[in-house]
């Protein structure tokens, strides 16, 4: 059978198969040999075979049952599985059709699998004896007529079916076997098997020590979910490298993953999971990338031909008067061949097949619309699934394009939500999906509400990207100390007192979890003893406590516009964990003696501190001393006096100024030397928003950053970078630390080949060469939308264990150009502070407060300034006790790592999100007090193309994409300032170079378009033939009406300026960007 005619194509690619090639392979020639004899006795074998396969129940790796294993010794067991009476034959003809394609797709790809895999459990491969099988069904049939006829209805069905059935081989055993007391019209078809069943966890645990499978982190790319890679988080060990030792440069924090190509090699798993992964040798996967690449040809194929309709529609009958310009410029389409892209796979990917989802992204809840009609797709592949369906069901289709369609039981979904409209936005939660289901099943949660308001769409944010906003359960209030909490004497007796030094606190002016606080002072020998001060969070978030399990789950705090929701109880997050002035509160201390002019470290000590912060600043504040000016008077401060605070004398407050001007100093020392030393910085914009009472926004600007957030930025990075080197020292296979992995080389070079073209050389080889690159280029907005450029390809940093990476070169942290690195600053915000937190407890407890390597923050000498401690700095007195109370093991790390990340890139989202969203709302207030329909801005241009080109606007820092087949046939793509119509007639690209022909009209004076659909690319020629353009850049060309329009010329590049104005969308709540004419900037 054609493979196009077969309604439920596989995408399945044999997980289990390609890893035991050998074994298969192997049985299958003993059975082709040893059972000729009775596939000719028993021509309905494979007829019988096909409808016992029933769907495997599994649902991830953690929750799979091993498939009891059958072998041939079992006659009797399988006749009872494959009996079947021949009635029921035609009621699965299209389910065996399609199953047949399914496993002949499988055994061809299994064929050509890696031979050098070794051979695994049989369990999982282990078909039933087609010997057995028939021999057991021919002692069933003991009336001769009744056999006859069944022989012959079963050659006639043999004679029907494809060659390829006779390698066809149950996937799974069938828990439950077929009735075969139902009638025809009662019995439903059943659909074939889509995808292989999971690898049990103590397979895949066996399996990648063996060197067949790898363990990542899976990513589907959004905008076309066929495509999906995976990342490992695990080193290859020595045998895998042994199989595969064209995959050596495979590592994490490489920016070479593995390709997951098409849905069958994705085999049910979504982005974020945590995966393992078989790798395809090069015949399988140019079978794989062949079958997958075919779907994307004629997708390829649907959007040329709507260009081609474009182009015929943009086609006017025009005069031609002269001649000129011809030869010297084409139109857009004449490029346009129809040709379809190679299906030849690009020879650098390695190609991978997840055998094994390990744990999920989340708790698989997710945010749409419910559908009554099931996607086009699923009724042109998928009837017999659609058919099964016993239930009736609603559609599911997720915000969120990386995911798939789901089917939701209507008896779930209450009635007032049942009803399909694109408004109506609900949650759901991912259930069961089968490995005969093309979709999986998911569970309605709530209804949602109808888009459009700040509430509901900030809402929407939240469920979709999985930020708990419920609030804190019973059990984990109870954790927290009773109020009013005073310090403890054992702390008050065990850690060093610091309360009567000069510390104070410098965050934004609406902060109210303040977990830093900072101190300096001159030292007799003329050096300074500085200090960072972080909130000691860990003493309140005990491990294995609901507190902690709640922490671990949220794992960060998530700042919208209007609200923050807090990783922590409010009464930590704003009273008994923040450094508020004049109170005495717990803290981790990092202090440094620091040589005066250089900024260099001499001495670093570590300890468990107590503090008592003199004042509150803000950056406003800070900055207002480092202009030269005193504190304000109106801001409260404190100083402490033998165990009593009092308001802070003159002298105190004298003290504050000086540290600040002495922080500015060292801070612009130690920021000139890191980027000096190869450190990058890629700034993107910030905005802030003034809202009304009702909580609408009613003005918006652009964060400034001044000195004195620098002057932070730099002795928190120090301490960062101080505690990673301290803890990784002492738990070199048990630290949690941060990573950033050097930019996509492939999309860095291309961005550099792009801005090169621009005339803007940027120097890729390192972090220092880029930001030495950039340091070169003048004009502000030409270096925004560089660094705008140069973010696409670089890769976000991760949090990891370092038990995980074999190498230490992979430890790296790529724009910080530092060896090690962490985060320590922020534990009330952050979980993986918390866990850094208690590993420096721990290596207080082992080592004390000072710890000397050859990392030149952990210098030998010992400071005789630092603080004298009445203890080692260690909660407990057991050092076995404080290891195995405070270190997880080191997978348990890995996990944690994993959490970190997906939690901080989802806050990341929904942050941005946010901020879209309220200048979306506050374009719609604008648009009533403004003339033009809305905000007139600057925009610069940052990539072109023959259909498009790419702007940003860097006042508020958003992109958009102006297709130039769009603004020819839709005037509404153009905002104009003057009373003429403007309209783009035709455009060409060349060398980078948009060239773009505009008409302008007056507005009673409109011309006509006629179409030409018999030669538009020559109608095009002819336009630009018919066009005089003076030196101006503007002409006359006459039209069929005889009215005369009046054409400018407008070329574009990389880094020009266009006049752009950004509208709000409604309904959801958007930003469009359309082009202004005539453009007033140059």
């Amino acid at each position: 059978m054609d493979q196009k005619e077969n309604p439920n194509p596989t995408f399945a690619i044999p997980t289990k198969s390609s890893v035991l090639a050998s074994e298969s392979t192997n049985r299958s020639n003993s059975r082709k040999n040893n059972g000729s004899a009775a596939k000719a006795a028993n021509p309905r074998r494979r007829r019988n075979e096909q409808i016992s396969q029933q769907d495997p129940s599994e649902a991830t790796v953690e929750s799979s049952t091993v498939p009891q294993q059958r072998t041939t010794t079992q006659p009797q067991q399988a006749t009872a599985f494959f009996r079947a009476k021949p009635s029921l034959r035609s009621k699965h003809h299209n389910a065996k059709k399609a199953s047949a394609l399914s496993s002949s797709t499988q055994n061809d790809i299994s064929s050509v699998s890696n031979s050098s895999q070794p051979p695994a459990n049989n369990r999982f491969t282990e078909h039933i004896s087609h010997e057995s099988a028939s021999n057991s069904i021919h002692s069933e049939d003991t009336d001769t007529k009744t056999t006859k006829l069944k022989t012959s209805k079963a050659r006639k069905s043999k004679e029907k079916q494809p060659e390829n059935m006779s390698n066809v081989a149950s996937t799974s055993d069938a828990d439950v076997p077929l009735p075969t007391h139902q009638r025809h019209d009662q019995k439903p078809q059943v659909p074939p098997v889509i995808y292989e069943p999971y690898f049990s966890p103590p397979e895949v645990e066996k399996q990648i020590a063996a060197g067949t499978l790898l363990r990542g982190v899976l990513r589907v790319n959004p905008k076309n979910n066929t495509d999906a890679y995976v990342s490992l988080d695990t080193t290859p060990n020595e045998n895998f490298l042994r199989l595969y030792p064209q995959l050596e440069s495979f590592d994490v924090g490489s920016d070479n993953d593995i390709y997951i190509c098409g849905e069958g090699c994705r085999n049910r798993a979504i982005s974020g999971d945590v995966v393992a992964v078989s790798i395809l040798n090069d015949s399988a996967a140019d079978k794989v990338h062949k079958q997958n690449r075919s779907v994307d040809d004629k997708r390829i194929d649907r959007i040329k031909e709507n260009r081609r309709k474009r182009l015929e529609k943009m086609a006017t009958k025009i005069h031609e008067s002269t001649n000129n310009n011809r030869s010297q410029i084409s139109p857009a389409g004449s490029n346009f061949n129809g040709s379809i892209e190679p299906t030849t796979k690009p020879s650098k990917r390695i190609y991978g097949t997840v055998a094994a989802v390990l744990s999920h992204n989340n708790d698989r809840s997710f945010t749409g619309n419910l559908l009554n009609n099931p996607p086009a797709i699923a009724t042109k592949r998928y009837p017999i699934f659609i058919s099964s369906l016993e239930k009736p069901v609603l559609w599911f289709k997720p915000l969120d394009t990386a995911l798939p369609f789901m089917v939701v039981p209507l008896n779930s979904v209450p009635k007032a939500s049942q009803n399909e409209d694109s408004k109506q936005l609900c949650k759901v939660r991912m259930g069961r999906w089968g490995t005969r289901d093309p979709y999986p099943t998911a569970t309605f949660i709530k209804y949602l509400g109808q888009r459009g308001s700040i509430g509901i769409e900030t809402s929407l944010i939240l469920e979709e990207n999985g930020v708990c906003t419920e609030p804190f359960a019973s059990d984990v209030l109870d954790c927290l100390p009773e109020t009013p909490w005073r310090i403890p004497n054992k702390e008050l007796k065990d850690r060093t007192d610091l309360r009567e030094k000069c510390i104070f606190t410098i965050d934004p002016s609406s902060a109210r979890d303040l977990d830093d606080a900072v101190s300096c002072s001159r030292l007799p020998n003329g050096n300074i003893l500085v200090g960072v001060h972080i909130a000691d969070v860990s003493f309140f978030v005990r491990p294995q406590t609901a507190l902690d399990r709640q922490a671990r789950q949220r794992a960060t705090t998530t700042y919208m516009v209007q609200k923050a929701y807090p990783m922590l109880p409010s009464i930590l997050c704003e009273d008994l964990c923040s450094l508020n002035p004049g109170v005495d509160r717990l803290a981790f201390s990092v202090m440094w003696e620091m040589e005066a002019k250089t900024a260099t470290v001499l001495s670093t000590w570590f300890g468990r501190t107590i503090i008592n912060s003199a004042c509150k600043l803000s950056y406003d504040d800070a900055q207002n001393v480092i202009d030269g000016n005193h504190i304000a008077s109106y801001l409260p401060c404190y100083e402490t006096f033998k165990g009593k605070v009092k308001p802070a004398s003159s002298k105190r407050k004298a003290q504050i100024e000086s540290s600040i001007m002495w922080f500015y100093r060292l801070s612009k020392i130690m920021r000139k030397r890191r980027f000096g030393s190869g450190a990058l910085s890629l700034n993107s914009v910030k905005l802030s928003f003034e809202l009304d009472g009702s909580g609408e926004p009613i003005d918006c600007w652009p964060y400034v950053i001044k000195d004195s957030n620098r002057l932070i930025e730099e002795f928190m990075l120090l301490a960062n970078m101080s505690v990673a080197a301290r803890i990784e020292a002492t738990f070199p296979d048990a630290s949690l630390l941060r990573r950033h992995s050097p930019p996509l080389q492939n999309r860095l070079d291309e961005v550099c080949k792009q801005l090169e073209l621009s005339g803007v050389r940027i120097l890729n080889g390192s972090a220092s060469d880029i930001q030495e690159s950039l340091n070169n280029i003048k004009d502000p907005n030409t270096r925004f939308t560089v660094e705008e450029m140069l973010t696409g390809p670089m890769q976000r940093a991760v949090y990891f264990s370092t038990h995980a990476i074999g190498d230490k070169a992979g430890y790296r942290h790529f724009a910080l150009n530092v060896p090690l690195y962490t985060h320590f600053t922020s534990p009330i915000r952050r979980y993986a502070d918390i866990i850094v937190h208690r590993t420096l407890e721990a290596s207080l407890a082992m080592s004390g407060n000072h710890v000397s390597t050859d990392h030149p923050l952990l210098p030998q000498y010992y400071s005789p300034f630092f603080p004298k401690t009445p203890a080692d700095g260690s909660l407990t007195t057991s050092i076995k006790s404080a290891k195995s109370m405070l270190i997880p093991k080191p997978k348990e790390i890995a996990e944690i790592a994993h959490q970190c990340n997906l939690r901080k890139d989802a806050a990341k989202k929904a942050q941005d999100a946010s901020s879209k969203l309220f200048l979306a709302h506050y374009l719609t207030s604008m648009a009533s007090k403004l003339s033009t329909p809305g905000i007139i801005s600057l925009g610069v241009v940052t990539k072109t193309n023959q259909e498009k080109f790419t702007i940003t606007v860097p006042a508020f820092g958003i992109d958009g994409t102006i297709y130039m087949d769009r603004l020819a046939d839709r005037r509404n793509q153009i905002v104009s300032i003057d009373s003429r119509q403007w309209g783009l007639r035709l455009w060409t690209v060349e060398s980078a170079t948009v060239t773009l022909i505009w008409e302008a009209n007056s507005a009673d004076n409109k011309p006509e378009l006629e179409l030409n659909s018999s030669n538009a690319v020559s109608a095009l020629s002819d336009a630009l033939s018919a066009l005089v353009i003076d030196n101006h850049g503007h002409g006359t060309v006459q039209f069929g009406h005889a009215t005369k329009s009046e054409c400018y010329t407008q070329k574009l590049k990389i880094f020009d300026k266009v006049t752009v104005c950004m509208l709000p969308v409604n309904t959801p709540p958007d930003i469009s960007i359309k082009l202004v004419m005539p453009s007033i900037y140059k």
